[in-house]
């Protein structure tokens, strides 16, 4: 594909450019490639017809308008957790999303697909093999390779990926066509929240409080940071430590039992799902955030805390390595590793003037992920691709 500039025609202008999105989740399904696909959809549907094909989700209606963007919920089971999906319900939801989206494409001449994911994208490979409509694909997660994927991706007229460790697992596929572009953060909706009585309301006012926000996956290492707390008290290094950990996932029940083994149960709190509109609330009542990851594409909840003035933890893994610059703007640790993770919260909770200069730094950061500079390169994707 040539991806030099082309003049935006006439019948562009007027909305005759068609996107469909073939999406296994769509908020309010909770997560940071839905976040992505919501947040280009919805600013860019004054510009162009966006059309979002996904799963039923419990309370949602099968079909809806909103914010210019129509969506079509479509599966053979309904999604009841918001922050987990079960393989049933995945591998049942990938026919009925190929069949409307195929539906779509021939009613509404849809001009291009844009897929986020694997399984989105080898629905965008089929359908363009059937349709010979193109498809460009998002990736926001590190994967495993293989011989589906490389062949999936490399058909795609651009990969677009969300951080340099994820550009590096293209090109070493053979993928030719990439553009490195981040996910977004909002800062709005981080203005005008009153940390303190938020720290009331949550009972927190006299303590240390370590948030992290995370799928209950062992991926996301949750279990290194529910080690780190048990360090820190068994050596009294932060009186009145409290962490919360918001998210839900299958590893729940496991976690749940290694915080009773450690005697952490009034120290430590799995909150569950919160609403995205809750999140800003909760992070700006937090005095230091970790993620402690074991594989990470991106880490969009890394940027979310930048955003409200709290000191960042994070694995030196993918993504995280694009946003963090060890000691100047986050703390860098191992993954897998409790003890750094403990040795860097006493840092941030010893060492006030040190946790300032960290929020201090991140807040330059910050600018490189607003969403109109991130949509506008989408666009000129979009229009380079048709």
């Amino acid at each position: 594909m040539n991806l030099q500039t082309k003049p935006r025609t006439s019948n562009l202008e007027h909305q005759t450019c068609k996107i469909l999105m073939p999406v296994l989740h769509y908020p309010p399904v909770i997560g940071g490639l839905e976040v992505w696909t919501q947040n280009i959809a919805e600013r860019l549907s004054d510009k162009i017809d966006i059309f979002v094909v996904t799963g039923k989700v419990k309370n949602q209606p099968l079909y809806e308008e909103k914010r210019g963007v129509k969506i079509w919920r479509t599966s053979l089971f309904v999604l009841k957790n918001l922050s987990y999906s079960s393989l049933v319900y995945v591998l049942t939801a990938l026919p009925f999303i190929f069949l409307k989206s195929l539906d779509l494409i021939k009613k509404e001449k849809i001009n291009l697909l844009h897929c986020q994911g694997f399984l989105s994208a080898f629905l965008g490979y089929i359908l363009s093999k059937i349709t010979k409509i193109p498809y460009i694909v998002t990736v926001q997660r590190l994967e495993e390779k293989g011989f589906f994927k490389k062949l999936i991706y490399k058909k795609a007229e651009v990969c677009i990926a969300a951080s340099r460790a994820i550009e590096k697992y293209f090109r070493n596929i053979g993928v030719k066509e990439i553009k490195v572009i981040p996910n977004g953060i909002d800062l709005e909706r981080f203005k005008n929240i009153n940390r303190e009585e938020m720290r009331r309301k949550l009972g927190v006012n006299n303590k240390f409080l370590i948030m992290s926000i995370a799928r209950l996956e062992k991926v996301k290492g949750i279990r290194y940071l529910i080690e780190a707390i048990s360090i820190l008290s068994a050596k009294n290094k932060i009186p009145g430590i409290k962490c919360f950990i918001i998210g839900e996932g299958s590893d729940r029940e496991r976690l749940e039992g290694f915080i009773k083994e450690l005697g952490s149960e009034n120290r430590i709190s799995l909150l569950g799902e919160i609403s995205p509109e809750e999140i800003p609330k909760y992070l700006i009542s937090a005095d230091c955030f970790v993620l402690p990851s074991v594989k990470e594409g991106f880490g969009i909840v890394v940027l979310e805390a930048m955003a409200s003035n709290v000191p960042v933890i994070a694995t030196k893994i993918g993504g995280i390595l694009d946003i963090i610059k060890d000691r100047e703007n986050g703390i860098l640790v191992h993954p897998e590793n409790s003890e750094e993770i403990a040795e860097a919260v006493f840092q941030i909770y010893s060492n006030p003037n040190f946790a300032i200069k960290l929020v201090e730094n991140a807040k330059e950061k910050l600018e490189n992920y607003n969403w109109q500079n991130i949509v506008q390169r989408i666009n000129k994707i979009y229009l380079e691709a048709i």
